[in-house]
């Protein structure tokens, strides 16, 4: 009866484990967005992982003999955790994985910012300056056409 408690326990244990796992892979997913095919891809990957684990480890701790209290025990550990120390879990991970993330969100924003600003910067100097070509050009289509009213004058 004691060896029972024991894989009970482990097995609760590891399904915490297995819960904060997919914490871990909830909170990289709020820091960086990904596509809907991109988070079905890695739940599948997770989950067939974790499938997988789970029949090692009870292999390996219980002579290869699948009994249902070890099931219960890993949906108990993974419910608990996810009451418990999930959240808290996540939070941690969404602070420390979003400091780098929103550290080059900001390079990137003030970089642009430069960037754009040299453009308004050009563009204003490039309305002055088609601005004086406009007044020269309008100037000398003005002088040709008294041009030629003189030089009709002049014929006549």
């Amino acid at each position: 009866m004691e060896y029972e408690m024991l894989l009970f326990l482990q097995s609760a244990g590891i399904g915490a484990v297995l819960c904060l796992c997919y914490e871990f892979l909830a909170a990289l997913r709020n820091v960086i967005p990904h596509s809907r095919t991109a988070v079905s891809v890695e739940d599948m990957i997770y989950w067939t992982a974790a499938g997988i684990f789970i029949f090692i480890v009870i292999y390996r701790t219980n002579q290869g003999i699948l009994r249902s209290f070890l099931f219960l025990g890993n949906i108990l550990g993974a419910w608990i955790c996810s009451l418990t120390a999930g959240p808290l879990f996540r939070r941690g991970i969404q602070f420390i994985c979003g400091m780098p993330v929103n550290f080059v969100k900001s390079s990137i924003k003030r970089l642009l910012f430069l960037i754009r600003r040299c453009n308004i910067l050009l563009h204003k100097h490039k309305n002055v300056q088609k601005k004086c070509f406009l007044k020269k050009k309008r100037i000398r289509q003005f002088e040709k056409i008294k041009k030629k009213k003189k030089q009709k004058k002049n014929s006549k």
